[in-house]
């Protein structure tokens, strides 16, 4: 690993939505201020963009990081020491299908980013793609560190560990979120007075229990919220997307199991078969606010404009480091200083009663040597019967995504809990259509379809 001057490779490096911030990050922390950061994209203007908006911004910081871009991996990945992956195969045309298609079955999913049939359909898809660059990363660059931003997290992080030795973490704000919050109704300087033991899923992990100044933290929340349920305690909480939470999903969960999930309904109500299908009223119920095609294609269109404004020198970019861990984590590889985040990691043993091999998401400390997952103990039982058929049907989305099994694949999305309101043949009549659908990214099922 060159520590001097790093190579740092961004995989869809073109994004207006991932780009800017992780740049803002990068570029703000000294030990990767003299980095090569090479913009990979198969959109060649996307890329070009974002490697101008790079390149203008380190010389306005005066510092010596350089940007180029390719479109070829063997190009970029030759001599990488760092792989930052923010994809999406197919981008907003390829999701349309998985949010249109499952509504013509009654489900409507709030993101269907990660389980339902829209997570379903994203990661079989996004699979083919992640095989061939974890392939090309190990042979241009076998000791390159691999950071995943790409959802469905736990399925495409996995393909990494199961198709080469390559050391890669996959990263979520989540966890952040729900701290943010807590440390709003109690009112601390610092999310840091907080500690806690937590794990599950990406997008699905519950707070096991945590502590403020030595007391019970949960003691404390049922003494604030004085009979009343915990969505009372919310004053203001936007998700990543900006989007409003009022937490009823949350606190109705809360009541029901005794521990907090992540706080961000638009995700947690997708885990469960109760609150997006049936009817289209259901998510309204909830107050939850579902991303739409037409919204997501608004905020990439902002997003581009607010990048062209900073390239014209019309708009000033530069913002606070955000709670996104990549440069915390690249940091602790290049200065040997120990840095503790939020890390997706197969389980060897961190959380005890979830299946080994799997990955789950927990706490865990980085060092120049790798990634070491922080033990949390056993998740609650009250918990497992919920968490325990996602991380089964990650794996199995994983095994049928890499060998071509269509059975499996279905028996995955059999199982998930957002079609338990369909019968079978509704549900294998579902998945066909999404993988027809997507059959230009589905090489493994080809003669199916």
């Amino acid at each position: 690993m060159n520590k001097e001057r790093p190579v740092i490779v961004m995989v869809g490096g073109g994004s207006v939505n991932w780009s800017p911030k992780l740049i803002n990050d990068f570029l703000q922390t000294p030990s990767m201020q003299s980095a090569d950061y090479v913009i990979l994209d198969i959109d060649r203007h996307a890329g070009q963009r974002m490697t101008d908006f790079g390149n203008q911004y380190a010389a306005r910081l005066g510092i010596g990081a350089t940007f180029r871009f390719t479109d070829k991996q063997e190009e970029a990945f030759q001599g990488a020491d760092f792989v930052l992956i923010t994809i999406s195969t197919g981008d907003l045309d390829a999701m349309a299908y998985d949010i249109s298609i499952p509504e013509e079955y009654a489900i409507y999913q709030t993101v269907g980013d990660t389980v339902g049939p829209g997570g379903w359909a994203r990661g079989l898809r996004n699979i083919p793609v992640f095989k061939e660059m974890a392939a090309n990363i190990e042979k241009y660059a076998p000791e390159a560190i691999v950071l995943n931003y790409t959802n469905p997290m736990a399925v495409l992080t996995n393909v990494f560990y199961k198709t080469t030795k390559l050391r890669t973490v996959g990263l979520c704000h989540g966890l952040y979120e729900s701290l943010f919050v807590l440390q709003t109704i109690f009112g601390l300087k610092s999310d840091k007075e907080i500690k806690m033991r937590f794990g599950g899923t990406n997008h699905f992990f519950w707070l096991f229990d945590f502590m403020i100044d030595g007391r019970d933290g949960y003691e404390m929340l049922r003494e604030k919220m004085n009979g009343q349920p915990f969505s009372s305690l919310i004053t203001e909480f936007k998700d990543i997307a900006s989007y409003s939470s009022h937490a009823n999903v949350c606190s109705e969960l809360f009541d029901i199991y005794g521990y907090l999930p992540y706080v961000a309904d638009r995700h947690i109500s997708e885990f469960f078969s109760s609150y997006l299908t049936g009817s289209e009223d259901k998510p309204a119920a909830y107050n939850l606010v579902r991303t739409s095609i037409a919204d997501r294609r608004k905020m990439k269109k902002d997003a581009y404009e607010r990048v062209t404004r900073y390239l014209n020198g019309e708009e000033e970019y530069m913002h606070p480091v955000s709670r996104e861990a990549a440069a915390g984590i690249i940091n602790a590889f290049l200065t040997g200083e120990d840095f503790i985040d939020v890390v997706n990691l197969p389980n060897e043993g961190q959380v005890n009663n979830l299946p080994q091999g799997s990955i789950v998401e927990t706490l865990g400390v980085v060092r120049d040597s790798g990634f070491v997952p922080m033990v949390m103990g056993a998740m609650p039982k009250p918990l497992l019967n919920v968490v325990m058929p996602h991380i089964s049907n990650q794996d199995m989305i994983v095994e049928a995504g890499l060998t071509g099994d269509l059975e499996l694949a279905m028996k995955a999305l059999l199982n998930d809990p957002m079609c338990a309101h369909l019968t079978p043949p509704q549900i294998r009549e579902m998945g066909m259509k999404l993988l027809k659908a997507h059959r230009a990214f589905l090489p493994q099922f080809e003669k199916w379809l």
